[in-house]
């Protein structure tokens, strides 16, 4: 009875190898197979090997940076916060730290992953190199000319210090991961005159001053910062008008579809009317039609909203100062708290990674 044998199954991989055969009158080489057995070294080509950008086609794999998180200001008064976008050019950063300064790319991707703004460059007017403002998601950089997928984003939250905020902002900060650098807290002591202009300007950039319900708009978002703890979106959804009260000492009260101001309230409001819609030759326009700054302080003095406020000058423009600081609070402190997002701006650096800075196609060495 013939034996029983077992065979072990091998792995067989092809492996390159050159064998010289004799005869002919020559030498010749051919490709011949090794098996390798399970457990073995692996050939290189058994290896997995892991994907990267092609320097060639400019294919990025997508990296998703662990633990994002969006924040969520609805709980925020409407009108003491702000959030505003910074563009920045990784191709342009690039260039720097590797043609100018010499580091390698590694380096370089390293340096720029440890990257916090500044306040001068969060806040800073005009946009500066590496900053740029971008019109459209297919534009390219106006220093370097990259295309967009050198792009990166920085998503900026900035809360007004006070009452209404300081609790939710620390409770905020509470529940915002530590891990991946993902965000950054920053802090900046400001005055309140001060934060009263930016939050003038920044009402006035979505207004359609050709639309008469501007000043309906202007009047909600007003009242909305005086006293954030009403719910002013829903009440002006019933108010068909806004008028000046004779009864009334302090506040408003809504009646048959009538908001009714206080006087010094109602003329608080005249004044932010002219100052989102003034102009040297026609004047500002007001719930109460167009003013010059002379007419406006004449009305305002008769009225007895001055004299109520506390302004003593005689002469209009000294008023008109005089005015601006006891309603935009003066120089008194506070404290502006930025919230900055980086999460799109590592996203960026970690799919160009692999990817080698194109050359600046625009010569606009601005550094």
């Amino acid at each position: 009875m013939a034996s029983r044998r077992t065979y072990r199954r091998v792995k067989t991989v092809v492996r390159p190898s050159r064998k010289r055969v004799k005869g002919g009158g020559g030498s010749a080489t051919r490709l011949t197979t090794a098996p390798i057995k399970k457990g073995g070294v692996a050939s290189p080509a058994s290896r997995p090997v892991p994907k990267k950008a092609s320097r060639r086609t400019g294919r990025v794999q997508k990296v998703s940076v662990a633990g994002t998180k969006k924040i969520d200001l609805s709980a925020f008064p409407s009108e003491a916060v702000r959030n505003f976008d910074r563009s920045i050019c990784l191709a342009c950063v690039l260039d720097v730290f590797t043609r100018h300064m010499g580091l390698s790319l590694n380096r370089a991707h390293l340096e720029i992953k440890r990257y916090k703004p500044s306040l001068v460059e969060l806040n800073g007017s005009e946009a500066t190199r590496p900053y740029f403002t971008m019109q459209s998601p297919q534009d390219r950089c106006p220093y370097c000319g990259s295309p967009p997928k050198w792009h990166a984003r920085l998503t900026i939250y900035r809360i007004e210090g006070g009452r209404t905020t300081d609790a939710l902002r620390r409770q905020l900060v509470k529940t915002l991961p530590r891990s991946g650098s993902q965000f950054l807290i920053l802090e900046e002591r400001g005055t309140r005159q001060g934060a009263f202009f930016e939050w003038l300007e920044k009402i006035s950039k979505g207004l359609d001053f050709e639309a008469p319900h501007w000043l309906r708009d202007v009047c909600r978002h007003y009242l909305s910062r005086k006293e954030p703890k009403q719910d002013w979106q829903a009440q002006f959804e019933q108010i068909q008008s806004i008028r000046r009260s004779r009864y009334l000492e302090r506040g408003w009260e809504v009646d048959k579809g009538r908001l009714f101001l206080a006087p010094v309230l109602f003329d608080e409001l005249l004044v932010v009317h002219y100052l989102v819609s003034r102009s040297q030759k026609a004047g500002g326009l007001t719930l109460e039609g167009r003013y010059t700054l002379r007419e406006l302080m004449a009305r305002l003095r008769i009225g007895g909203y001055l004299h109520a406020v506390g302004v003593i000058a005689q002469n209009p423009p000294d008023a008109f100062e005089e005015l601006l600081e006891r309603l935009g609070g003066g120089e008194a402190s506070m404290k502006l708290h930025y919230i900055v997002d980086r999460s799109d701006f590592l996203g960026k650096v970690g799919e160009l990674k692999a990817l080698k800075p194109p050359r600046p196609s625009a010569r606009r060495d601005l550094i």
